[in-house]
């Protein structure tokens, strides 16, 4: 299936308005899940309380962000250039002096004469530019669209990162917590002589890694504050701490056929390259019509040599297109019509595989972590009372509480990842459903 051109103009008007009707998707996860993240507190793991919503964020971006600026300018420029390409050419005014230089007793004083010359547009070429103009006019408001759209998904991406990293920090702080009470229970029983002075060597060396680990994490959430900053742009410094969004709330891809239809009607920029295509070929008749734009018409008036002489002047010019006859002007625009067409064609059938991809790997992961969480992996708990009770009782040795303690921040950890990367993947195809592109460099 190809994607075609759009043929509505009610795309092209909410599009021009910023309109995008989301992507259908159902969540398959409302809550986040406390067996992943437990009761989070996040002034013990050293994170900001502070909280802002996604709309904040896309809101603030919306007021300052400088791409969204540029691209506002660059549409009322085109507007400008359609006026301008309407307008026939400016006439011309002049004046001449004409004196004798032989025998100058016939005319001592010289004549003067005034004229007015305009270029009378035959060939309609104005209308012509000024179709070709407006084309480009639709596209820039098509590009504006994509610019505000693809911004909004950026300021999405970099939310959800940021609250991905702010919940691997919440696991490594948890897990040093849960290691230091292990410590002291270690440390007890080695110095009761229960137990040798390697379990405290081990617990100790698995706390220091887990501390290292942590450290690792806070550097990732600030990295993560970074790009979200530059998907905001300078309205991010209105918004401290960390975004209120569920990242577990992964949701269940649309079918791919609603994807296909909807990017059909609503992706602005396979709208713009339609609305180029459509303006390269216009350029052909332009091309055309300016071989013989029209006539000039010239009126006057002089005043003679002799006393109340006064006359009148009518001319007309016909440009001859014998050496210039379009013939390379005509045909660069041919190519050039050629080449936008042929690049349109390009760009609908790579959104095509673009959506199909995205929403394989959109399906894919959204199962990865739904099975991962019915498979209750990540509750491990009850593994790691159970380890600490035979610790205590001497049934298992410092190896198997380590790796209980382990287990359990790995758990959560990779649950984490998994939400992420299938909440990021459900972005990517609504990105490529509505968008297309990205405007931000996300991480």
């Amino acid at each position: 299936m190809r994607i075609r051109p759009f043929l509505l103009a009610v795309s092209t008007l909410a599009m021009a308005i910023g309109v995008s009707p989301p992507l259908p998707a159902q969540p398959i996860a409302s809550e986040s899940h406390p067996q992943v993240l437990g009761k989070a507190n996040p002034v013990a793991a050293g994170l900001p309380e502070q909280r802002f919503s996604l709309q904040a964020a896309q809101d603030a971006m919306q007021a300052h962000h400088p791409l969204l600026k540029a691209a506002r300018a660059s549409l009322s420029a085109a507007a400008a250039d359609t006026v301008t390409a309407g307008l026939w050419t400016n006439p011309t005014l002049d004046a001449s002096y004409a004196k004798s230089a032989f025998h100058p007793q016939n005319d001592p004083v010289g004549s003067v004469g005034v004229g007015l010359t305009q270029l009378i547009e035959t060939a309609r070429l104005p209308a012509a530019r000024r179709q070709v103009a407006d084309l480009s006019e639709q596209a820039a408001a098509s590009d504006l669209t994509m610019v505000r759209m693809a911004l909004q998904l950026d300021v999405e991406s970099a939310c959800l990162a940021l609250a991905a990293a702010a919940a691997q920090v919440q696991v490594h702080a948890d897990s040093i917590a849960e290691l230091e009470r292990a410590h002291q229970i270690v440390t007890a029983r080695v110095r009761g002589g229960a137990a040798p002075e390697y379990d405290a060597t081990r617990i100790g060396i698995a706390l220091a890694q887990s501390q290292a680990a942590l450290t690792e994490a806070r550097a990732a959430l600030t990295q993560a504050r970074g790009f979200f900053d530059m998907a905001v742009g300078p309205g991010a410094a209105d918004l401290p701490g960390l975004p209120s969004v569920d990242l577990f709330a992964v949701l269940t891809p649309t079918d791919v056929g609603a994807a296909l239809d909807q990017a059909r009607r609503t992706r602005p920029d396979l709208r713009s390259a339609e609305l180029r295509s459509q303006a390269a070929a216009a350029q052909v008749q332009v091309a055309r019509r300016q071989v013989f734009q029209g006539i000039n018409v010239r009126a006057g008036m002089y005043f003679g040599t002799t006393p109340g002489e006064l006359g009148a002047t009518v001319g007309v010019g016909v440009p001859l297109p014998v050496i210039d006859r379009g013939q390379g002007s005509v045909t660069a625009a041919l190519a050039r019509s050629e080449a936008a067409a042929a690049t349109q064609a390009s760009l609908d059938l790579q959104a095509e595989q673009l959506i199909r991809a995205t929403w394989r790997e959109a399906v894919t992961r959204q199962e990865a972590f739904a099975a991962y969480v019915q498979a209750g992996a990540t509750r491990s708990k009850g593994m790691v009372q159970e380890a600490e009770a035979g610790y205590r009782a001497g049934k298992l040795s410092v190896l198997e509480l380590v790796d209980a303690y382990l287990a359990k921040r790995d758990a959560r950890t990779r649950a984490v990842d998994l939400a992420h990367q299938a909440r990021q993947a459900e972005l990517r195809l609504r990105r490529a459903v509505v968008a297309g592109t990205s405007v931000f460099a996300a991480p």
